[in-house]
């Protein structure tokens, strides 16, 4: 079928995308909500084993030089150190019968393993002596050690398999697996029982949270159902990521907690608009229509934002903060369509059902609350109330009065961000290890063991790999029983053990072997085993050793393994990252604002007060993390001295792009008000108004969410979800509630300064959200009068419209309701002159309706009019789906006004009368006018020379 373009004989511009998604939300609502419960269904089965799929590990930049060691020990050296320790425990001794026959049998069942070398046990096995260091010192425990070889994947694969058929803790002898790789077996274990187990006790949380900000059942279930569709879609695309590259197991967390959280965020935003522009007369629709074009727009860079803000997660090598940048930007992605596409459409399928049940308002006729209504709830006639409800009145003076003594309030605001701040002077980083997990955990029970239990620290072992020399030629092997020498000689060397022999305190000790054969590469180079004297492998001394190690000349290329080398590597990798990950957020940022407010100082001023709040977030991260205090108050963890280094620098860019989504959606509001009145102070606390309800709420989910993230028993993840919980707390409390406001009172109209190119820049490519809003207000005898902010406006009996001079469109043409009055504005034939007109009245006299009376002449009322008629006329039209048959549109405007009012932009689209052919009253009064635009806007109908802005609506 033509579309209304082609009927009326003139070419429709182009739509922009957030048109297209409400018409396909109007016209296609069932059949998009059909498409996404089937994406769910298909997804659910692929994504149960996304576990499998996802790597573990990935702590490690590959280019380091310590990763580089590790690898030419798993590849070239069958006696490398090993990297997986098994401890028998027997409280009757280990020297028992029954420790003494399972340990000899494990021995010989281990060496036999494939994938298994450098086998080394307390209990003899064949023909090699056991080794009498691996026996505890209290005699209860004794170990076997092996190294497990291959990528960290298969190393996983291999050792599960192996924890499941030797694993024991019961009675008798317990037998518990250690070593690095069985750290992080614990820890990927932990984290999905622990995300099982954080969203069964969110989700009755947040549920009661979507309750509280949506009013009713249903619209509270809206971003549930955006979540459920953005986050298996999410773990989908993880899934099909991870067969590209590697993705950490742990960006599942991130993606689950950030996919919700941004699924409420969305939808309270673009419900509420929804709901505003229905207030404002508007029928499902039109208000739909109004909604994406300007909220829709919000959203969409907003996530743009926050995207952006992980993306800068990309500039690092290690893989486990890379896989939260994938993460992120695939659950950001899928919430705004999500948002922009599944969300429509289900508002068009629930209709007026979306407001039934309001909990607030009857809670509030409970209490006897009288005129106030909460914002949203229906009066009669159909339109809710848009009252400011009582916590947005709460925000508004609150600006007030920041804004009445910002030096005080503000100054007050960032000292106590300085104080929060304070306990970064004494931060300490490390590597993950054992210690993130709790106390009673497998892995930790036997690092622990190794550490303080036993004559010498197995985790504590530094090994130094010397690739490609033959240290079978005699030159060669002088050459590296002198640097052994040296090295030995070092404070804080235990014992070096090598190919020429081993070596204490600056001398060899021990036989010289005959035939060089364990420490010797098959295809060439040795290594070197260092064992420290501390018992902490990531201790302060423990790094400072290894800096003496590399700052001691060698006669070869050395490169060192182990976990302070790793740390030292990996520390100075991320450092080195860090100014290229916080230019990109920086400069994303500033780009993103800018183009959105057309001001220089508003960006800087955002991303100056985020820094500071997370600066804030960082240093309570270490007082409660590092220092140990408030263990009481977050969960109980093992304090280490130390926070893990790579979660503060995750949370910083999670939070900065959250603190960023909030910054955009209250300076889309703070901006349209300005641009309305004119006022800087009162456009700032009518912004916060508006939206610091609406961030409260999204706030308060996300911190719901957050905060069973913190319940994980894994330390490293409880830190990203406290600091998560206290940035977003924060940013709510101190940053948008004062300093905001502050800022803005001191700034004054310099907010929206910027030197004339780029303001010339912003007018041409700028970012806007239009709301279409009219300005209210009524000039001198009830004239028109200019619209402060709003170039070629002007007021007529309250209701803006444009102004100027040129081809005519009166202030009824918006189908906005009149001041103090429900009804439509009808310009009179005089200058500002008004009548007003119900909702549910035709303009026509009813004297003249009548059932025969369908295409009668054009009513009195000053005005041009045409007809447009989707199929055939003498069929009576084609219907509009879901609602009636749409066939004659009308439009009016005064003639005394038609001279000088000027054509308004596509943005300022009239809403529009239909007109139901044939169906007058048979009393002779006139049908209902359905006001509002059903999926199509037509501008400018003129008697000669229609005009149609946007007319592929029915087809």
């Amino acid at each position: 079928m033509a579309s209304v373009a082609a009927m009326a004989g003139v070419p429709a511009p182009p739509r922009s995308l957030f048109t297209v998604a409400a018409d396909a939300a109007v016209l296609h609502r069932g059949r998009l909500l059909a498409a996404a419960c089937l994406l769910v269904v298909v997804l659910l089965p692929w994504n149960a084993g996304i576990y499998h799929q996802l790597a573990t590990g990935g702590f490690y930049a590959p280019g380091d030089k310590s990763t580089q060691a590790e690898q030419l020990l798993d590849a070239e050296f069958p006696d490398a150190p090993p990297n997986v320790a098994i401890m028998l425990t027997s409280d009757a001794g280990i020297d028992g019968p029954t420790p003494l026959h399972l340990g000899r049998e494990l021995t010989g069942q281990m060496a036999a393993e494939a994938g298994v070398t450098s086998v080394l046990s307390y209990w003899p096995n064949g023909s090699e002596a056991g080794n009498p260091l691996l026996r505890a010192k209290d005699g209860r425990s004794a170990l076997i050690v092996f190294r497990l070889t291959g990528s960290e994947d298969h190393i996983q694969d291999r050792l599960n398999a192996l924890h499941e058929r030797y694993s024991h803790v019961g009675p008798g002898v317990q037998v518990r697996f250690g070593g690095a790789p069985a750290v992080m077996r614990d820890v990927t274990e932990r984290s999905r029982v622990d995300l099982e187990r954080g969203e069964m006790t969110a989700a009755p949380l947040v549920f009661l949270v979507l309750l509280y900000a949506f009013g009713t059942v249903a619209a509270a279930l809206l971003p549930v159902l955006v979540g459920v569709v953005s986050v298996v879609t999410s773990l989908a695309l993880l899934r099909l990521a991870a067969t590209l590259t590697d993705v950490s197991v742990f960006s599942v967390n991130l993606t689950t907690a950030l996919g919700f959280g941004l699924a409420v965020d969305y939808s309270l935003f673009i419900l509420r608009r929804f709901r505003e522009e229905q207030d404002r007369g508007l029928f499902p629709g039109a208000a739909l229509r109004r909604t994406l074009e300007t909220a829709g727009r919000t959203v969409f860079f907003s996530g743009v934002t926050v995207a952006l803000s992980l993306t800068a997660a990309l500039v690092f090598p290690l893989y486990y903060l890379r896989s939260f940048a994938f993460a992120g930007i695939i659950v950001v992605v899928t919430s705004e369509v999500a948002a922009l596409l599944v969300l429509p459409a289900a508002l068009m399928v629930l209709g007026d059902r979306l407001d039934r049940g309001d909990i607030r308002a009857a809670l509030s006729r409970r209490r006897g609350a009288g005129g106030r209504r909460p914002v949203g709830t229906r009066r009669a006639g159909g339109h809710r109330s848009r009252e400011v409800s009582a916590a947005g009145r709460g925000w508004t003076a609150l600006a007030r009065r920041v804004m009445r003594r910002p030096l005080l309030y503000g100054g007050a605001a960032v000292a106590v961000l300085l104080i929060c701040a304070a306990p970064l002077r004494h931060l300490n980083l490390a590597l993950a290890d054992d210690t993130v997990l709790p106390a009673t955990a497998e892995s930790h029970i036997v690092n622990d063991a190794m550490r303080d239990d036993f004559i010498v620290c197995l985790p504590c072992q530094i090994p130094i790999v010397v690739p490609g020399v033959d240290a079978r030629d005699p030159v060669n092997a002088a050459r590296l029983t002198d640097y052994a020498t040296r090295l030995s000689a070092l404070p804080g060397i235990a014992r070096i053990d090598t190919v020429t022999g081993s070596f204490m305190q600056g001398k060899r000790v021990g036989e010289v072997p005959k035939a060089p054969t364990g420490y010797v590469g098959i295809h060439g180079g040795a290594w070197l085993s260092v064992w420290q004297g501390d018992t902490s492998p990531v201790s302060q001394e423990a790094k400072d050793l290894v800096r003496e190690l590399k700052a001691t000349p060698a006669p070869f290329d050395v490169l060192m393994g182990g976990l302070a080398p790793h740390f030292l590597d990996t520390s100075r990798t991320i450092l080195r990252s860090l100014p290229y990950a916080f230019a990109v957020v920086m400069a994303a940022t500033f780009i993103l604002l800018f183009l959105f407010t057309g001001s220089v100082l508003l960006p800087l001023k955002a991303m100056f007060l985020n820094t500071l709040n997370l600066a804030a977030t960082i240093g309570l991260l270490a007082f409660v993390f590092q220092e140990g205090h408030l263990r009481g108050l977050v969960g109980d963890f093992q304090v280490s001295g130390t926070l893990e280094m790579t979660s503060p620098v995750l949370m910083f860019f999670i939070a900065f792009g959250l603190s960023m989504d909030y910054e955009i959606f209250l300076l889309a509001r703070i901006r349209e008000e300005y641009q309305r009145t004119g006022d800087n102070k009162e456009s700032v606390a009518i912004g916060l108004g508006m939206t610091g309800p609406l961030i409260t709420s999204v706030a308060l989910a996300l911190v719901v969410v957050m905060v069973a993230l913190s319940t994980s028993h894994i330390s490293m993840i409880k830190l990203v979800g406290v600091g998560l919980t206290v940035a977003i707390t924060l940013d709510v409390t101190v940053v948008r509630a004062i300093l905001v406001p502050a800022f803005m009172a001191l700034a004054g109209t310099y907010n929206w300064w910027a030197p004339a190119p780029l303001r010339r820049l912003h007018d041409r490519f700028g970012l806007r959200e239009d709301s279409g809003e009219m300005a209210v207000g009524v000039g001198p005898g009830g004239g028109s009068r200019a619209v402060p902010g709003q170039h070629g406006l002007a007021e007529v009996n309250g209701v803006a419209a444009p102004a100027g001079r040129g081809g005519g469109y009166g202030a009824l043409a918006y189908g906005l309701p009149g001041p103090g009055s429900p009804g439509l504005t009808h310009p009179g034939a005089g200058p500002g002159v008004g009548a007003q007109l119900s909702v549910g009245m035709t303009d026509r006299p009813n004297d003249v309706a009548g059932p025969e009376d369908d295409d009668r002449r054009l009513p009195a009322v000053p005005s041009y009019a045409a007809y447009v008629t989707n199929g055939n006329p003498a069929a009576g039209g084609q219907p509009d789906p879901g609602v009636r048959m749409t066939t004659k549109i009308t439009y009016q405007r005064g003639r005394a006004e038609a001279a000088r009012w000027e054509r308004p932009g596509t943005a300022q689209a009239p809403t529009w009368h239909y007109f139901l052919r044939n169906r007058w009253r048979a009393d002779g009064s006139a049908p209902p006018v359905v006001t509002g635009t059903r999926g199509f806007v037509i501008d400018g109908i003129q008697v000669d020379d229609p005009t149609v802005l946007d007319a592929d609506a029915h087809r």
